[in-house]
């Protein structure tokens, strides 16, 4: 669960930093790439909200371990045996924060709880949305009639009360007119601006952003993201229909969208449905970029490629440096330990303490090995055999390590003997 969460908030943080870096070079942007590039390029926070950011961090993290192998036992042999303390930086900060916070009483308890309030939020957020699809849809197709007079790959209705063309519907989409009077020349502008919503799929676009809307519903930039993708679907989609058109057809497209805004405008934002006309705010940069859109130049389209892999790449290792920067044991379902500071003993040799939740103290050498539990008090290990004994102390000695005092005292006089024989060596008992 803990892992879970520390994701979504990572996916979150990430994805608002994305759209706050494009919203803020937006009027940059706009001189240089078409409408379509920002179109698509605002999915990329939509990526990262969906799992992208661990993803990416998941690949950047694989590839640094062919490129760079790290010896983990030799750094944490060398940091015993120099006892250099580490320089605070904020890595180190954010590793003392969520070690802070993994001491907290009832940590899984709140986890689970803040967890249960996600899902409900994200729950009743989809309902709502699907609900009001359902309402506007009856609505729309009460009292409406089939089109039978025109040519399309996709049933046509006239409805009373539509006050704006649209297609709707993701699984059998069709495309609703409003019941007013259009010349032919303005309907196949229209057909022609639906159709194009439609081969691009843009109704399964809104339905990403609907989803990412969900999981992230506490975060406020995503509801601006939201907004701004159905905007930025209609700029793209116009920029695609009147693509080689004449000056004087570009105009007649412009009248019919300030013509349907005349006539009404729907201004909410429904699931599974395209709006032909936006609200009046929107209307006048949708005409700015009808008389302005051009052709997009191959060198243009290699930088567009280019920036958007730099801002996949940037996305992605923000990602990785965010979760780099947690303890190792907080992404863990087992994150629930403490480490001790490295400790000496009397005996001379480095040992690191680990401390469970349940009190369990458990020891470790500076090279990693597990080393033997000992009584409260006494330097004695757990009762072994004399040959366990011998052998251990041989490890000791040929890793040029001094042995413990326990060791000594358990070990027979006899075998202690015979090893200061077999080593030349004078090993004796404290006693």
């Amino acid at each position: 669960m803990m892992t879970f969460l520390m994701s979504l908030m990572i996916g979150s943080f990430v994805g608002t930093i994305i759209w706050i870096v494009q919203s803020s070079i937006k009027s940059v942007t706009q001189k240089i790439f078409s409408q379509t590039w920002h179109y698509y390029t605002g999915l990329i926070p939509v990526f990262f909200l969906l799992g992208g950011s661990e993803i990416l961090s998941r690949v950047i993290s694989f590839l640094g371990s062919i490129v760079v192998v790290t010896d983990t036992s030799s750094r944490t042999s060398m940091i015993a045996e120099q006892n250099i303390p580490a320089q605070p930086t904020l890595s180190s900060f954010i590793n003392q924060l969520f070690d802070n916070l993994l001491r907290l009483p009832y940590l899984s308890e709140m986890v689970l709880i803040v967890i249960v309030l996600w899902a409900a939020g994200a729950t009743i957020f989809l309902v709502l949305n699907v609900k009001n699809y359902y309402k506007f849809k009856l609505f729309i197709l009460a009292g409406s009639r089939v089109c039978d007079t025109l040519q399309c790959p996709v049933q046509v209705m006239v409805s009373t009360h539509a006050t704006t063309p649209m297609l709707i519907g993701l699984w059998k989409p069709i495309i609703v007119l409003p019941d007013t009077r259009l010349e032919d020349k303005e309907l196949a502008l229209i057909l022609s601006h639906e159709l194009v919503h439609l081969q691009r799929g843009d109704l399964l676009v809104k339905l990403l952003v609907l989803v990412a809307n969900a999981v992230h519903w506490f975060n406020p930039v995503i509801y601006l993201l939201n907004k701004q993708m159905n905007m930025q679907c209609e700029l793209s989609c116009d920029e695609k229909v009147v693509k080689g058109m004449d000056a004087e057809s570009r105009r007649l497209y412009g009248e019919m969208i300030l013509s349907m805004l005349e006539y009404g405008v729907n201004q909410r934002n429904i699931i599974f449905t395209s709006s032909f006309s936006n609200s009046k705010r929107y209307i006048k940069r949708r005409l700015s970029n009808l008389m302005n859109a051009q052709e997009t130049k191959r060198s243009i389209l290699l930088i567009s490629i280019v920036a958007i892999f730099a801002v996949i790449g940037a996305g992605g290792f923000a990602a990785y440096v965010a979760k780099s920067s947690l303890p190792g044991d907080f992404m863990s379902e087992k994150a629930r330990r403490v480490v001790a500071p490295l400790t000496t003993v009397s005996s001379g040799y480095n040992k690191i303490n680990v401390k469970d939740i349940d009190g369990t103290m458990v020891a470790y050498d500076k090279n990693g090995n597990r080393l033997p539990a000992t009584p409260k008090g006494s330097d004695a290990p757990e009762k072994l055999s004399d040959k366990e004994l011998v052998d251990r102390i041989k490890k000791h000695l040929e890793k040029q390590l001094p042995v413990p005092e326990g060791y000594l005292e358990a070990l027979p006089q006899n075998e202690r003997d015979a090893l200061n024989e077999a080593y030349s060596m004078q090993l004796h008992s404290s006693n």
